[in-house]
């Protein structure tokens, strides 16, 4: 039987797993400071701010999310909040924003969603200028940095996949480490770390691990997903792992803090009659409630031989490792080898849904193939 061939979003990533994903944790460095006007860059490290607002949508709010959630792990004393949409009253106040103290930073790696730059827009304005930093591949928002005089970070990501950013996104934390170090944000760029997570991963998937992947990629088959973790890791980790699945499996899934999905949306797997997924990610280090939480729900779901979970897969993802690092980069590459997986199961061709939706023409197959590589992503748009 001739084996079907897989999607080119998929063929792609398969050559990455494993140690070249695993190894760009340590390309920390591939990014381009010479935009940072040199007074802001004086005043951040002088500590000036003490707080962050990042501005992002799609994947480059994930790596902000991520920074949020280190953060607090590491007790940063930098308060950090990330807005998802330009409409800004609703997440923060304008008082704040116009505050000495308060540093913004907008991540936009294709440079050409229009939302990012409208938030631009309303932040140069609101701000005179001052206190803003776009962090960018190139595109259009960096053409309005140029144009405006306002600090501009660049990525200049040695192998950038033209499609999907979400493949890099162990990268992007690495650069922000890095750069933070550099700001005097944090007091290490974390490299010990990085380095010590690298060699965890190259031992710890091995193939029993990749198997267990597949095998949960499997029971995930058909299914609508819902994934479930306290606020730590639904803030780190579940929106990334949530876009993959998303995005690279194609397959329905949201995520939910765990314990408000016990009080609302559990109702609806009293007796579905499509095939649905719950997948907790539980913390070896969270409290007795929450893993008695997460017991229950196993033994709401996880039995066959209750007739009302016949279309109910129950799933529990362990993270169970020894610190912060091994636990965010394990579950992540977990979760990017169940999706990969799970892309090959569905094996749904992809059209340009993102691109229309969210106005980006970046992301248009007809952009893709006039620019194939992912480096220096243009100003303007032709053909």
């Amino acid at each position: 039987m001739l084996q079907k061939q897989m999607q080119p979003r998929l063929e792609r990533l398969e050559p990455m797993l494993g140690d070249p994903l695993f190894e760009s944790i340590l390309w920390g460095h591939d990014y381009d400071l010479d935009g940072l006007e040199k007074g802001l860059q004086s005043r951040i490290e002088s500590g000036q701010f003490k707080r962050i607002v990042f501005y992002g949508m799609g994947c480059s709010s994930v790596v902000s999310d991520i920074v949020k959630g280190f953060f607090l792990n590491y007790k940063i004393p930098m308060h950090v909040q990330v807005i998802n949409d330009y409409d800004l009253d609703w997440f923060v106040d304008r008082e704040t924003m116009k505050d000495p103290a308060t540093l913004a930073i907008i991540v936009c790696y294709s440079g050409w969603s229009v939302e990012p730059c409208l938030f631009f827009d309303k932040m140069r304005e609101m701000t005179g200028n001052k206190n803003l930093i776009v962090l960018s591949g190139g595109g259009k928002i960096a053409s309005l940095c140029k144009e405006h005089g306002t600090s501009l970070i660049q990525y200049k990501l040695r192998h950038a996949d033209r499609e999907y950013p979400l493949y890099h996104v162990q990268q992007f934390f690495s650069i922000f480490l890095d750069l933070f170090h550099k700001l005097k944000i944090t007091p290490s760029s974390y490299q010990a770390e990085l380095e010590d997570s690298v060699n965890f991963l190259k031992s710890e998937f091995h193939e029993g691990t990749l198997k267990k992947a597949e095998a949960i990629a499997d029971r995930l088959r058909g299914s609508r997903i819902a994934l479930l973790g306290t606020a730590d890791w639904y803030v780190t980790l579940l929106k990334q792992t949530t876009m993959f699945f998303n995005e690279i499996a194609m397959v329905p899934t949201h995520r939910n803090l765990l314990h408000e999905f016990s009080h609302t949306e559990v109702a609806t797997y009293s007796d579905p009659t499509e095939k649905q997924a719950i997948i907790t990610f539980l913390d070896s280090n969270a409290d007795d409630y929450t893993k008695g939480k997460v017991k229950t729900l196993e033994g709401l779901f996880g039995s066959k031989s209750v007739p009302q979970n016949k279309n109910i897969e129950f799933i529990n993802i362990d993270l169970n490792q020894d610190n912060f690092f091994r636990k965010f980069f394990f579950g992540h590459f977990f979760t990017v080898y169940v999706a990969f997986y799970l892309g090959k199961h569905a094996n749904v061709e992809g059209r340009d849904l993102i691109s229309i939706a969210a106005k980006n023409p970046w992301w248009s197959q007809k952009n893709i193939e006039l620019h194939p590589k992912c480096v220096d992503i243009p100003s303007e748009l032709k053909g």
